[in-house]
């Protein structure tokens, strides 16, 4: 077997395709593993649709194979249908060594083209931002993303400098950090934050790693625009600290509550209002915290209105109980707290209404009329008159109140049913309180 005919076959196992041609530029001989389906001469079905097949190359071709049968070897790619070839030609010699034909070879690059431009237009419309410099600080390549993060075009990126794209507080760090890449050879993960031409903030976070391109030693950056997330981040930590401080450091009395009825968190100012700790009241029933009274019922009935949606809040008064073994009228005023449309807490601001008491205060409707006429001012008298009663019955009236209240006198029996919330100190004239 001729060396020739050796070269023919091994050409076959191989992903080209070869052929020769008379100086008519009509084929007269072919082979290669993809002959058939670069050059259309396959006479079997294959890939290769009828119209694509043929005897000649492509009338695009005749320029480059002219020049190739003058003598030149030249190389170009050409589109064989839906394929690219790349192609280099040269002359066909005879024994003499004059030009008869021009003999070629294609290999099929279709694949690996197409490729690289799904690959360019992902990289191009990625929503990350990303950049190829050189060492010089030139941009090579970037993104649309990239170009929308500095508020430019991409138009407007390709051959600037880093000094033409970046504002000049900020070339500085991003010259050392190109340095730094390159220094190192390794990438690196990092944060910063930059200043656009019209002056707003843009935090970005990803990474900077080097690449070794025909132009040289470059720097790679791939970025995420996290504005927003910082933004609501920092919105979210100064809410969270005033509310900190509303809650911790002003003294505000609040306790949260499950929608059953459980303390689940409790400040330093609800604590101090009822006389015992933090951890006293947290864990906690509702049950336990009120001292059941008439209006218990109420207190259910409103508790559920704001737990299901009825109200969005709701004002009571409450007796509760201490952490001395005491009790005192607390102003509770509820509201709702919800996630995705369902109640998970109930928050409850907390104000006092009367000063810790012992023993509870009992009295009667005649005594709380007595009591509430002696606030408005009126003598015995008058308070004997408007209900209907002898002297003598105010007066066992009267020192049943100063027994009850602990007080002395008249004007200590209406002092101290303020001090103790039996009158409400929010509205004139004198109105007894009601709990709820």
């Amino acid at each position: 077997m001729s060396r020739r005919e050796d070269w023919v076959q091994f050409l076959d196992l191989l992903p080209v395709a070869w052929w020769e041609t008379d100086r008519e530029l009509r084929i007269l001989r072919h082979g290669g593993g993809s002959a058939g389906d670069a050059l259309g001469t396959m006479p079997s079905p294959s890939r290769v649709t009828q119209t694509e097949r043929r005897d000649h190359l492509p009338v695009d071709d005749a320029p480059m194979l002219s020049r190739a049968l003058a003598g030149e070897t030249v190389q170009w790619q050409a589109r064989c249908g839906e394929r690219l070839l790349d192609v280099t030609a040269g002359p066909r010699l005879d024994a003499h060594g004059r030009a008869v034909g021009v003999a070629g070879v294609a290999v099929d690059v279709t694949v690996g083209v197409y490729e690289r431009e799904r690959q360019t237009a992902f990289a191009s419309y990625v929503p990350a931002a990303g950049f190829i410099r050189d060492a010089a600080g030139r941009y090579l390549w970037a993104n649309a993303a990239y170009a929308h993060l500095h508020g430019t075009d991409l138009e407007q990126l390709a051959g600037r400098s880093l000094e033409e794209v970046v504002r000049d507080r900020d070339v500085a760090r991003a010259r050392a950090l190109d340095q730094h890449v390159l220094a190192q050879g390794r990438p690196l993960r990092h944060s910063m934050t930059f200043t656009r031409p019209n002056g707003d903030a843009v935090s970005v976070t990803g990474h900077r790693f080097p690449l070794e391109t025909a132009a040289g030693s470059c720097v790679g950056g791939l970025y995420i625009d996290v504005t927003a997330q910082v933004r609501a981040l920092e919105e979210k930590e100064a809410i969270e600290e005033e509310l900190r401080a509303l809650r911790d450091r002003t003294g505000a009395a609040s306790v949260i509550f499950t929608p059953t009825g459980r303390v689940t968190r409790a400040t330093a100012g609800a604590a101090d209002l009822l006389h015992t700790t933090v951890a006293s009241l947290e864990g906690l029933p509702l049950h336990d915290l009120v001292i059941p009274s008439p209006p218990t019922a109420a207190l259910s009935r409103e508790w559920q209105e704001v737990v299901r949606g009825r109200a969005h809040r709701r004002t009571m008064r409450l007796v509760c109980r201490t952490g001395r073994g005491g009790r005192r009228l607390i102003r509770a005023q509820l509201a709702v707290l919800r996630k995705g449309g369902r109640p998970v807490r109930v928050l409850a601001l907390l104000s006092a209404l009367g000063v810790e008491h012992q023993r509870p205060v009992k009295l009667t409707p005649i005594q709380e009329q007595v009591l509430l006429r002696l606030a408005r001012g009126e003598h015995n008298a008058a308070i004997a008159q408007a209900l209907a009663m002898s002297r003598q019955a105010l007066d066992y009236h009267l020192r049943r109140l100063r027994h009850e209240l602990d007080a002395p006198s008249r004007p200590a029996v209406v002092a101290r049913a303020y001090a103790l919330g039996l009158l409400d100190s929010t509205v004139w004239p004198p109105t007894l309180s009601r709990m709820s």
